[in-house]
């Protein structure tokens, strides 16, 4: 999974949720990496407690996929202290949201299009 003649070359790790039963094993075998695993309910969220960030997708309605919303960021921002929102964030509107929830921040492609 990971490339160790590679990997020497980054600073950190970006696990899939597909990967996260992975995470205890693998942050033991590179202790001196960042860890960022992508998650998009609550279960994982607690599953990835040992990343040093998580993502949480979608926020907000993106792509035909229904936002979980604000008040669920803000629960998942309690079983996670470095939550990075991600998923439908277009305008202000959706930053703004974002700026009084518990994140520590956002990504976005088509906010900054």
């Amino acid at each position: 999974m990971i490339d160790k003649d590679l990997i020497q070359y980054f600073d950190g790790i970006h696990f899939p949720s597909k990967y996260i039963n992975e995470l205890n094993s693998l942050k033991k075998e590179f202790p001196n990496y960042t860890f960022i695993t992508s998650t998009h309910n609550l279960e994982e969220a607690k599953k990835a407690i040992i990343s040093d960030y998580i993502t949480f997708s979608p926020i907000f309605n993106s792509k035909g996929r229904r936002g979980l919303g604000i008040k669920t960021l803000n629960e998942v921002c309690q079983i996670h202290p470095n939550v990075i929102a991600l998923g439908g964030i277009i305008s202000d509107k959706e930053v703004e949201a974002i700026k009084n929830s518990k994140a520590v921040g956002f990504a976005s492609i088509r906010y900054f299009y």
